[in-house]
């Protein structure tokens, strides 16, 4: 297991959306399971416990990877599904340069 910093953004055209936040040092076996772990936490933070990680993706950097989270709630009879995209960076907790 590693340790890992992060800094996450949500990726939206609406003000009301932006969020940017760090997560303490998280640890995982590689950059992606930390990837993943960040995107659980973000979408816990935005929807509540019903917050869900859709999929996460890598970039061209091995550094950043791209993460679709949201919610699903009934409205009526329909089933509503929400979400926005969260673009995660990780890097080993001990590099000071990242």
């Amino acid at each position: 297991m590693e340790r890992f910093h992060s800094e996450v953004v949500h990726l939206s055209t609406s003000p009301k959306d932006d969020d940017r936040f760090t997560v303490v040092p998280i640890e995982a076996t590689g950059p992606m399971e930390a990837a993943r772990r960040i995107a659980e936490l973000a979408a816990r933070r935005r929807y509540g416990e019903q917050g869900f990680v859709g999929g996460v993706w890598t970039t061209e950097n091995d550094d950043r990877f791209l993460a679709s989270i949201g919610d699903y709630h009934l409205e009526g009879t329909n089933g509503v599904t929400v979400g926005v995209t969260i673009a995660i960076r990780v890097w080993p907790a001990g590099n000071p340069l990242a």
